[in-house]
């Protein structure tokens, strides 16, 4: 017999290993395919519907964040070349995790969750440390967390079923509704999902996003810090299992561009 072929897995091909990519120009050609009226399936019949915002829109800040550090690892991957203890590639493109990224809370727009959004941007929760406050930020959050995650994927279908044949890719949705979670629930034996590592990039870009920025979908997020104040709630999030450590490493070192102090 001859020499059996091994079957080459995608993420050996160029596309995955690019280290290339203008980030910035990337998102905004992504953005722009989303950004504004967007035709809709709904129960088969044919709507259209508006979902970003091109005034104003922290899933597009999220976009180019979760890109770069796609990108960074992509690049320590090269260096580091194979081995047991190198960095491994990552299982997607850049291209299919930002526009996960982009899309990864499109279930807040649905029809669902909207009533709980209107009612966290009611009132700045962050300027309210009494007890009942705490009680009913903690409260709504669970319902948003819960619907929007369960609604994201029935949002994306709703755009695919109107012909966007990228959103096929089961990836995309697969953010939706696992970008939420931490990393060590995503990759738990049983439960876990094999895309944990690409679907922690959006956490980690969604996550600092949140922290260092203001604006009534940040509402329940402690008021804007700096990086360096952002970067010690990301170390700690490591230490709890919510972020991969190498990827909080080189989003802090490599698109932050900060030292991390070990201690």
């Amino acid at each position: 017999m001859g020499e059996l072929s091994q079957k080459r897995r995608r993420s050996d091909e160029p596309a995955f290993n690019r280290t290339d990519v203008d980030i910035d120009a990337l998102a905004e050609e992504i953005f722009e395919r989303y950004a504004g009226e967007q035709r809709v399936v709904v129960d088969g019949a044919k709507y259209t519907a508006s979902f970003f915002s091109r005034d104003y829109c922290p899933d597009l800040r999220v976009m180019k964040l979760a890109g770069e550090l796609a990108l960074a690892v992509n690049r320590r991957a090269a260096e580091e070349g194979e081995g047991p203890n190198t960095l491994e590639a990552l299982r997607v493109t850049i291209p299919e995790i930002m526009l996960a990224a982009l899309l990864h809370d499109l279930g807040k727009q649905h029809e669902d969750c909207a009533p709980f959004i209107a009612l966290l941007a009611d009132k700045d929760l962050r300027g309210d440390s009494t007890v009942e406050a705490a009680r009913r930020k903690d409260y709504l959050l669970g319902i948003v967390r819960d619907v929007h995650c369960r609604k994201g994927p029935c949002m994306i279908d709703r755009l695919r079923d109107a012909g966007r044949a990228e959103l096929n890719n089961p990836f995309i949705a697969t953010v939706a509704r696992r970008h939420g979670h931490d990393y060590k629930h995503n990759r738990a034996e049983g439960q876990g999902c094999w895309w944990a590592r690409e679907i922690n990039v959006v956490t980690i870009a969604d996550d600092y996003d949140a922290l260092t920025s203001e604006g009534p979908e940040r509402s329940y997020k402690p008021k804007n810090l700096d990086a360096h104040e952002a970067v010690a709630l990301l170390r700690a999030g490591v230490a709890r299992g919510r972020y991969e450590p190498r990827l909080a490493e080189i989003f802090i070192r490599d698109v932050l561009g900060l030292v991390v102090h070990t201690h």
